[in-house]
């Protein structure tokens, strides 16, 4: 577990205020095994999560490659678009199921005229502003500065992932 029963909220809140998600250029450039894997997403996403259960597991990823969420390893390889779409998948499956995950990573593919870095680095840019914002405030008042649908609903779901963040902190401190 990332935090421990001894820090306040303020000091959760202090930390996911600093807190940045890896960049497309910050995860590893060279094919990884599926160990390393486990433990970069599991390092890198520990700060958004409040308990001692584990962020991905290897039977998580073969279900996201046997479900075709994300593409199967290339002789056991995993490369920087493996990573990307599980560290998206690990932040929406916290409100929303493999099937919606899915069809949401599909929408936005097939819309997106980004490539994979691109719509990757923008994913969690908004995922940041909007969390460092909320944990502030208390609130998100910032928009997105896209008017296609597409970016509308991703804007919604990414809103949704960081409001439960939120909650799931407030929740914890009032019982």
């Amino acid at each position: 577990m990332y935090y421990n029963s001894y820090m306040t909220k303020e000091q959760i809140k202090s930390n996911l205020i600093k807190y940045h998600i890896p960049r497309w250029e910050d995860l590893p450039s060279f094919d990884i095994y599926m160990d390393q894997v486990i433990y970069f997403i599991n390092n890198g996403l520990a700060p958004l999560y409040f308990s001692d259960d584990k962020i991905i597991t290897n039977s998580m990823v073969n279900n996201y490659v046997k479900s075709s969420i994300v593409t199967p390893p290339i002789k056991k390889h995993y490369k920087q678009y493996h990573l990307a779409y599980l560290i998206v998948v690990c932040l929406m499956k916290r409100c929303y199921s493999l099937t919606e995950i899915s069809n949401l990573l599909k929408i936005y593919r097939n819309r997106s005229d980004a490539s994979v870095a691109q719509a990757y680095n923008e994913f969690v840019e908004v995922f940041e502003s909007y969390l460092h914002e909320i944990m502030e405030k208390g609130q998100i008042t910032q928009h997105t500065e896209h008017v296609e649908n597409y970016y509308q609903l991703m804007d919604n779901v990414i809103k949704s992932i960081v409001y439960k963040i939120y909650a799931e902190i407030e929740i914890s401190y009032l019982t």
